[in-house]
């Protein structure tokens, strides 16, 4: 996923683009100076009525690892998501 790495004089702040996860559907952790995104789509329930002809969204896994510009407190990491950011 797309991303933004920013760094402040008391925190790095990281935007990144997870369009169609929800926040629960979302991990992140710290290992050895890197931040480590993951993500996975649940399979959503096929609707009775339907003939699918193409399931290309149903489900899936992403994932993003970056160096840390600097050292960070672990205990001290937030994480927010809202509209796909």
């Amino acid at each position: 996923p797309s991303m933004d790495l920013a760094e402040t004089e008391s925190q790095v702040e990281v935007k990144m683009d997870v369009p169609g996860l929800k926040a629960e559907e979302i991990n992140v952790e710290v290992q050895n100076g890197m931040l480590v995104v993951r993500g996975e789509h649940k399979e959503e329930k096929e609707e009775k009525g339907k003939t699918y002809h193409r399931v290309e969204r149903r489900s899936g896994s992403v994932q993003r690892a970056i160096s840390l510009p600097c050292a960070v407190q672990e205990a001290k990491i937030t994480a927010e998501c809202k509209d796909g950011v």
